[in-house]
């Protein structure tokens, strides 16, 4: 039995594809898609895989052995109930932002840097003022939502901008299940797109 899963590193960052195997004998392994992944892990320390579109389920485990191609683990952990892997990607879209003045609703155009299931980043020209509550429409997933969040810090940015870390607010779980499914979806395609420009540069 063979479960197609991605391997992260301690930054969330997707760092390869990986088979997961199950024998009869109770031995479990990972085999990266490439070979040269197995460089970044040594025997003793934890590896984190996810398994493919199932947002909920990402695991760690002990390599105790790497051979041949695999990563032999034990001791094969859910995360999932433990804790909230907040899994960010850069991305680079244009969205429109609103809070309310005086009972108007203002829009703001906005670039966004980095995208998680729990918040993000976003830069524009305004200084936007952390006491209002804002809202944007999630115009890249097949059913958007429209998402409240606030501003918890603000840094300034090249060109006169700055730039602006969110938290989402008040997410229902179908909400923060559908935004964790397009963070990955995003994530596995800029993979997908780095592995293609390293093929080319070959």
């Amino acid at each position: 039995m063979s479960i197609k899963c991605i391997l992260l590193d301690e930054q969330n960052n997707l760092i390869d594809y990986a088979d997961l195997s199950f024998l009869g004998s109770g031995v479990t392994f990972l085999v990266p898609y490439e070979e040269v992944t197995l460089n970044q892990f040594h025997e003793g320390e934890k590896v984190v895989f996810q398994v493919e579109d199932k947002f909920n389920q990402i695991f760690d485990a002990d390599i105790t052995e790497i051979s041949y191609g695999k990563l032999h683990l034990q001791e094969v952990r859910n995360l999932a109930p433990l804790l909230h892997r907040d899994v960010r990607v850069e991305v680079d879209m244009k969205t429109t932002i609103f809070y309310t003045k005086n009972g108007k609703d203002i829009p703001v155009e906005v670039q966004l840097r980095d995208l998680s299931c729990g918040g993000m980043c976003i830069v524009c020209k305004e200084e936007l003022s952390a006491e209002n509550e804002f809202e944007f429409l999630t115009n890249w997933i097949d059913t958007p939502i429209l998402v409240k969040f606030k501003i918890l810090r603000r840094e300034e940015a090249s060109y006169n901008q700055f730039a602006y870390g969110c938290e989402f607010l008040g997410l229902l779980r179908t909400e923060e299940c559908l935004l964790r499914a397009s963070v990955f979806k995003i994530q596995a395609i800029n993979y997908r797109r780095k592995r293609m420009d390293e093929n080319d540069a070959v």
